[in-house]
C-alpha cells in the first residue's frame, strides 16, 4: 500500500511537472515564433537572425541589471524599444531596397534570406567585442514554487505568464486596430492594400520592428532564469522559432501560439528524459512527422 501510494505520488508529480514545465517553455517559444511569423507574413522576409534579436534583448536586460540594478521586468520597457528601433533601422537600410527591386515574391524571399545570413555574424561579433564570450544570467526571482508537488522557479512562471499576455495583446492589436488591419491586408493582398492607400513600406518596417521587439522581450525574460546565454546562442533559438512556425503553420498567428506550446511540451519531455542531449533531435523528428502528415502545419493556409 505504501509503495503504491509513493508510485502514484511520483506519477502525479511527473504529470504536473510536464503540464506546467511544457507550458512555461511554450510561452517563451510562442513569443519568439509570433515575431518571426509576423515578419514573414507581412513582408515575406524569413528572418533567420530572429534568435540574435532575442540575444540582444538578453544582453540589454543583463547590462541594466548588473550596472544599474534595474529590475528585469522594468527593463522590458528598455530592451524592447531599443531592439524595436534597431529592427526598423535594419529593415529600412537593408530590406527596403530588396523589397523595392524584387519582381516576385520568390525573388524577394531568396534575396532577403541571403541578406539574413549576414546579420547573425554582424550582431554576434559586435556583442562579443563589447561583452565578451562568458555566459550571462541575472537569476532574478529564483525562489522555488511548489505546484502540486512539482517545483518550479518563480521567474520561469512569471516569464511564461508575461509571454502569453504579450502574445494575446498582439493578437488583439492585429484583430481590432487599424494598424493590425493594414498588416493583415498587406499579408493577404499587397497590391490591393496599395490601391486603397496603405503605405506598404511603413507597414513592412513596423512589422519587422515588432517582430524584433517580441524576440527581444523573450530574451529579456529568458535571461531571468537561464544563465547560459552567450553572443552565439541566437541560431539555437532561431531553429526553435522555425520549428514552431513549421508546426503551427506559416502566416498563422494562432498557429504560432499553439505550435509554441506543442514544441514546448516536446522539448520539456525530451529534456526530462534519459537523453536530454537529443532534445533538438526529438523536436525535429516531430517536425518531419508534421510535414509528412500535414505539410502546411496545423493552421497553415
Amino acid at each position: 500500500m505504501v509503495l503504491s501510494a509513493q508510485v502514484n505520488l511520483i506519477s502525479t508529480q511527473n504529470l504536473v511537472s510536464i503540464i506546467f514545465g511544457g507550458a512555461i517553455l511554450g510561452g517563451i517559444f510562442s513569443l519568439i515564433a509570433v515575431g518571426l511569423n509576423l515578419q514573414y507574413g507581412v513582408s515575406r522576409i524569413l528572418n533567420i537572425a530572429i534568435g540574435d534579436f532575442l540575444m540582444l534583448g538578453s544582453y540589454v536586460t543583463f547590462f541594466f541589471f548588473t550596472h544599474y540594478g534595474v529590475n528585469p521586468i522594468v527593463s522590458l520597457a528598455i530592451s524592447g524599444p531599443i531592439v524595436f528601433g534597431l529592427g526598423i533601422l535594419i529593415q529600412i537600410t537593408v530590406f527596403r531596397r530588396i523589397v523595392y527591386v524584387s519582381k516576385s515574391t520568390e525573388e524577394l524571399e531568396t534575396k532577403s534570406l541571403l541578406a539574413c545570413f549576414a546579420l547573425p555574424f554582424i550582431i554576434e561579433n559586435v556583442v562579443f567585442n563589447i561583452f565578451g564570450g562568458n555566459p550571462i544570467g541575472t537569476r532574478y526571482l529564483s525562489v522555488t514554487v511548489n505546484i502540486l508537488g512539482a517545483m518550479f522557479q518563480a521567474n520561469m512562471i512569471l516569464a511564461a505568464v508575461m509571454s502569453i499576455i504579450i502574445s494575446l495583446v498582439m493578437y488583439l492589436v492585429l484583430r481590432f486596430t487599424s494598424i493590425g488591419l493594414a498588416m493583415r491586408a498587406i499579408a493577404e493582398e499587397p497590391a490591393g492594400a496599395q490601391l486603397v492607400g496603405i503605405n506598404i513600406f511603413k507597414i513592412h518596417a513596423l512589422s519587422f520592428g515588432i517582430g524584433a521587439l517580441f524576440s527581444a522581450l523573450a530574451g529579456s525574460m529568458l535571461v531571468m532564469f537561464y544563465s547560459n546565454i552567450t553572443p552565439y546562442v541566437g541560431p539555437y533559438y532561431t531553429c526553435i522559432a522555425l520549428a514552431v512556425i513549421i508546426v503551427g503553420g506559416m502566416g498563422s498567428f494562432i498557429g504560432s501560439l499553439l505550435g509554441g506550446f506543442f514544441i514546448g511540451y516536446v522539448y520539456y519531455i525530451s529534456l526530462s528524459s534519459s537523453y536530454p542531449l537529443l532534445t533538438l533531435a526529438f523536436v525535429y523528428s516531430c517536425i518531419i512527422i508534421v510535414l509528412i502528415v500535414r505539410p502546411k502545419g496545423f493552421f497553415g493556409r
